[in-house]
């Protein structure tokens, strides 16, 4: 994965030399080979099980010049215009990511998909290193190679720009173009994926309406240098964002839409919490193989993370709103114009319910917009135990992902519309008991046929921002992957209550919290947490959270609506739900610098569940 997963780094020919899959007669074949763009064969491949394959590799120039890490696969014996598979690497990684030997590929998220696997199916597959990182103007500690010494770097802006549609997304349009003009992709079956920071980019990509935007800000027609119109046939983004200021400072207004829960509000008004320690995890990766801006105010991720772990007051911070505007404007897909039916593109999102980085709600949040403002758009959705740490990324869910991701783009490439599931929700298998469940339906909301609702017991409580206690710690999102279990206890000065569902189910979909809440003090972060409680082991197992800003005047009643992050979750018979409230939930979240306290009413938990 993009974060918290062991990276695939072995670079491709030095891999297949050593598993002994370039024989000398496919070297000789590999020298009459003729590589695109000036490319030069670097490997020849016949993987087990797969098509024979030939990697052309180098350096080659974008739209503004700057050097990029380009491989281009082909399958030998093969005579284009190819469909062109595009596979963009996540935060900090290189054009490897989506490079493998072997269709299987790491097992995981490149389970059959990945470039062995996609020139076995007759395409071209195009892996580059992302602007700004490792050998596209980034430092690469293993070799040694940084911007600084490389002179075709100078005097470009090649630092990395964060996924921004002037330059990330303009660099994946114009090496698509460069390959229709050789002859190599064809101009109107191309496709785009990614991991995280390429699956942010891929969506990007879908709603861009074959146009390109130039780092004016200005937008033209996708067309290859030669003047060639481009179009792209589809998009499958893997656990990715789809508002990057929602992703990175959350205030907890998103929805994912089930009916009773409170609708999708303005996302970053009031600016939220700072997700921190992905926040100084992220920027410390982008630190070692990454080349951030000296000096450009539309992409100051220094300074921007400066001034975002500062914490508040953000208020009207000038900063903090160009930070959010640039986020929203260039990089966030929900806050672009939902394309006329003409540029529809069919997207497959593939989603994770255990990524605490960028949650599920961010898929459904998006579909919903979409589909509300043109019924029947073409969007598909995966979602399971997939992601970020501390998804735990089984093999047999990401085959289960992948597999159907293959079926859907068949269909879509071949013209026909796609027999799979709408909604696809894989349970998590965390717990002993659990099982890797499938269901599906035509929408995310029809996952649950019920509902459970419970009522706090005890009267008001009061939370403090003041920290306490070893919780919070214990379910931080990078430590590991897989379970958050810890004992069946709250630390002391988290407001809890135990609730004794009525039946074994499954929870689909996001869990709403109504509570009222007094503030006093400055404005005040709440934070959520529903735990399965396993009576036999006496622990507990984090489920869900989400956070919420508290905003208002002190002493004033607020009645909050909000949504924890949707879950694909089997609660077993004779377990119960513990939801916590808590003003401090560190590192997870960034604790508010300024001191106040919270009193609040007995909630009511309502939690969508499917139970036969």
């Amino acid at each position: 994965m993009a974060f918290g997963r062991r990276r695939f780094l072995a670079v491709l020919s030095t891999t297949a030399a050593v598993l002994g899959l370039a024989s000398p007669s496919a070297e000789r074949a590999a020298a009459a080979t003729v590589c695109p763009l000036a490319l030069s064969v670097s490997a020849q491949v016949s993987p087990p099980g797969g098509s024979p394959y030939t990697v052309c590799s180098g350096v080659v120039p974008s739209f503004d010049g700057t050097p990029l890490d380009v491989d281009v696969s082909l399958p030998q014996d093969s005579s284009g215009p190819l469909p062109l598979m595009v596979m963009l690497n996540g935060w900090g990684h290189d054009k490897t990511d989506f490079e493998s030997t072997t269709p299987a590929g790491n097992g995981a998220n490149t389970y059959h998909w990945n470039n062995a696997w996609f020139t076995g199916k007759g395409f071209a597959v195009l892996n580059f290193t992302s602007r700004g990182f490792h050998r596209s103007c980034g430092k690469d500690p293993a070799t040694g190679y940084t911007y600084a010494t490389d002179p075709a770097c100078a005097g470009r802006a090649d630092w990395t720009h964060l996924a921004d549609r002037r330059w990330e997304v303009h660099d994946t349009q114009f090496l698509a173009g460069l390959l229709v003009d050789a002859g190599v992709a064809a101009p109107d079956k191309v496709v785009t994926t990614g991991d995280s920071y390429g699956g942010g980019q891929s969506w990007l990509l879908a709603l861009s309406q074959d146009k390109v935007m130039t780092p004016d800000g200005t937008s033209v027609p996708w067309t290859s240098p030669k003047g060639v119109p481009l179009h792209l046939a589809a998009a499958v983004p893997q656990y990715a964002w789809t508002d990057l200021a929602q992703a990175l400072i959350d205030n907890g207004r998103g929805s994912d839409g089930l009916s009773g829960a409170p609708g999708d509000g303005p996302h970053e008004d009031p600016v939220g919490v700072a997700k921190e320690s992905y926040l100084d995890g992220l920027y410390a990766l982008g630190t070692e193989y990454g080349q951030y801006a000296a000096d450009d105010p539309t992409a100051d991720i220094p300074g921007w993370h400066a001034r975002i772990t500062a914490g508040e007051p953000y208020g009207k911070d000038p900063l903090i709103n160009q930070i959010v505007r640039q986020l929203a404007d260039y990089r966030s897909p929900y806050d672009m114009p939902v394309p006329p039916a003409s540029v529809r593109i069919p997207v497959l999102s593939i989603q994770g319910t255990t990524d605490p980085l960028f949650p599920a709600v961010h898929t459904a949040q998006m579909v919903n917009r979409l589909q509300a403002a043109a019924p029947g758009y073409p969007v598909w959705t995966f979602y399971g135990d997939l992601g970020h740490s501390y998804a735990d990324n089984p093999h047999q869910v990401w085959a289960a992902a992948n597999d159907e991701a293959n079926d859907w783009l068949d269909a879509v490439l071949a013209g026909s519309q796609p027999t799979t599931a709408r909604t696809t929700l894989s349970t998590t298998a965390c717990m002993p008991g659990q099982t890797n469940a499938t269901l599906t339906a035509d929408r995310f909301s029809r996952l649950a046929n019920g509902s459970w609702t419970f009522t706090g017991s005890t009267g008001a409580v009061t939370t403090s921002s003041i920290p306490d206690g070893t919780e919070a710690a214990a379910v931080d999102p990078i430590a590991n992957s897989g379970c958050r279990t810890t004992p069946a206890q709250s630390d002391r000065g988290v407001a809890s209550w135990v609730f004794d569902p009525p039946s074994p189910g499954i929870i689909t979909g996001s869990p709403v919290v109504h509570v009222t809440a007094t503030p006093q003090g400055a404005d005040a972060e709440l934070a959520a947490r529903l735990f399965d409680i396993d009576p036999a082991s006496g622990t507990q197992t984090l489920i869900t959270r989400s956070v919420y800003r508290v905003t208002g005047s002190p002493g004033n009643v607020q009645p909050l609506a909000f949504e924890l992050w949707p879950a694909g979750w089997q609660l077993q018979s004779g377990h119960r739900l513990r939801l916590e409230l808590t003003q401090s939930d560190a590192p997870t979240w960034r604790p508010d610098n300024e001191t106040s306290s919270l009193t609040l009413s007995p909630p009511v938990l309502t939690v969508p569940v499917r139970t036969s």
